[in-house]
């Protein structure tokens, strides 16, 4: 983790504490211009705004993760799936949609690097999509797959974690994102911290943002 404020104006104990929060990042994100709405296997016409998630085993999700932690690429990857045009049209033309996913246990470092990799990975999730929405490569107009290591790169997010520092038991709770932070004021007068390196972590739930606000609320009122 980076310390953008500069190391000099924190005490060493801190800079320690932030330099060894794990950051590994195991995400990607699947985006798909598609000319038509796909038909998923199982899904009706009408639960297609919903979140689909393919993860159909426990032993599917086993051995996804076992390939993350050896830096290899998983043909089996388990994914989280969105179609927004649904609800949003001017996402796309008239007739079109677009698809996005998130592509679960994707390695930060890949044993050939994402350079080799990314087509690889892209066509492992193209041929997932396939299986669940028979018919879907035949729609897509584009195709895009940001790895963690795109993220990193265009988003600034270290180690492409989109959590910000990963939700483990010992980086969770009043440890998140370090002790003596936990309750988002840093060291630094005035600044606090709210975004999902905070409790309780990322989501689109923006707790962090409240209970930051009502912690300053508290102390600077």
């Amino acid at each position: 983790m980076s310390l953008g404020l500069g190391q000099k104006n924190l005490e060493s104990h801190y800079v320690h504490k932030v330099n060894n929060i794990r950051m590994r990042g195991n995400t990607s994100k699947l985006h798909l211009a598609l000319s038509g709405l796909p038909k998923f296997k199982g899904v009706e016409p009408e639960d297609l705004g919903h979140r689909i998630i393919n993860a159909p085993s426990m032993k599917y999700l086993e051995l996804a993760h076992d390939h993350t932690k050896y830096g290899e690429c998983s043909d089996q990857l388990p994914m989280e799936i969105i179609i927004p045009s649904i609800h949003d049209k001017t996402l796309a033309p008239k007739g079109h949609h677009v698809l996005s996913a998130v592509v679960n246990n994707t390695a930060y470092e890949l044993k050939d690097g994402w350079d080799q990799s990314n087509a690889v990975v892209l066509e492992n999730c193209l041929n997932q999509l396939e299986e669940m929405a028979p018919g879907i490569k035949g729609l897509i107009v584009h195709a895009e797959l940001l790895s963690p290591k795109d993220i990193e790169e265009e988003y600034g997010i270290t180690g492409g974690q989109w959590h910000h520092g990963e939700l483990t038991f010992d980086q969770f709770l009043m440890l998140r994102p370090i002790p003596g932070m936990a309750q988002y004021k840093t060291p630094i007068e005035s600044l606090y911290l709210c975004g999902a390196g905070s409790h309780p972590g990322g989501g689109l739930m923006g707790l962090a943002g409240r209970n930051a606000a009502n912690e300053i609320i508290s102390k600077e009122s």
